[in-house]
């Protein structure tokens, strides 16, 4: 007897591969429709359903390559990239690297960088912010104890580095933007906080110094390792305004040793 897994398993792939749903007809109670056209039907719903949701996810990207083309595009992400959860706000978060290996899309070398961005917005969004720690309970450690700090990370807050101005992309392709239309792909590439603001999600506009602090710390590197880090990036770098500014912006939520 199938299990029920099997069954479940076989159905997923019959929903996915025609080759597949051949082999599975057999098994499907049509109700008055043939079993291969039922199929079709959930297939057609269920491209539709994840196709739909990712044009939600990234409107920009949408604006930028036009509907038809983002919509063929995202067909063929869906056929490679199954969703694996039931929660389908987590489903495209590789659409990024999916864009930058897609030959159709090489006159747009930012647009992977672009939804990268819109993704790290999604999920920021839809993550639950912790509060920032009181910097005062550091005052319980001894001096010597602060290069062994581990700093934690906002659960609801993402890095971002990219070669282009992909902020300047996203803010002018925003709908109702009104503001200047002076984008310049070669006017150097930006680093970018996307956290939650107390209402909003806000996008922070970084040096390399402090993105690279913020992203040894969200590494588990300690304190002094990720300053180390950080002087690389940034000859010079001051790490102490920096992580006074994270700590109002509440991007630190947490220490150990």
């Amino acid at each position: 007897m199938t299990s029920l897994r099997e069954m479940q398993r076989g159905f997923a792939a019959a929903i996915r591969d025609p080759a597949a749903a051949a082999r599975f007809a057999p098994r499907v109670n049509a109700g008055g429709l043939g079993p291969s056209r039922r199929l079709q039907l959930y297939r057609n719903n269920h491209y539709a359903t994840l196709t739909d949701a990712l044009t939600a996810v990234y409107p920009v990207v949408v604006r930028l390559v036009g509907e038809p083309f983002f919509r063929q595009t995202a067909r063929a992400y869906v056929a490679s990239h199954p969703s694996r959860r039931g929660d389908i706000h987590c489903y495209g978060d590789g659409f990024g690297d999916f864009l930058n290996g897609l030959p159709q899309a090489a006159d747009y070398p930012y647009l992977g960088d672009v939804a990268r961005l819109e993704w790290a917005y999604h999920s920021v969004f839809h993550t639950e912010p912790r509060p920032p720690f009181d910097p005062q309970t550091l005052l319980t450690l001894d001096q010597g104890d602060y290069p062994r700090l581990r700093l934690e990370i906002q659960p609801a807050a993402r890095l971002l580095a990219s070669g282009y101005p992909v902020l300047r992309i996203w803010e002018t392709n925003q709908e109702g933007w009104e503001g200047k239309q002076d984008l310049r792909l070669d006017a150097g590439g930006d680093y970018l906080l996307i956290t939650r603001g107390a209402a909003e999600v806000l996008l922070v506009t970084l040096g390399p110094g402090e993105h690279r602090l913020l992203q040894g710390l969200a590494a588990g590197l300690t304190l002094s390792e990720a300053q180390a880090s950080a002087q690389i990036a940034e000859p010079g770098f001051d790490s102490g305004p920096a992580l006074r500014r994270h700590l109002s912006l509440a991007t630190l939520v947490g220490w150990r040793l």
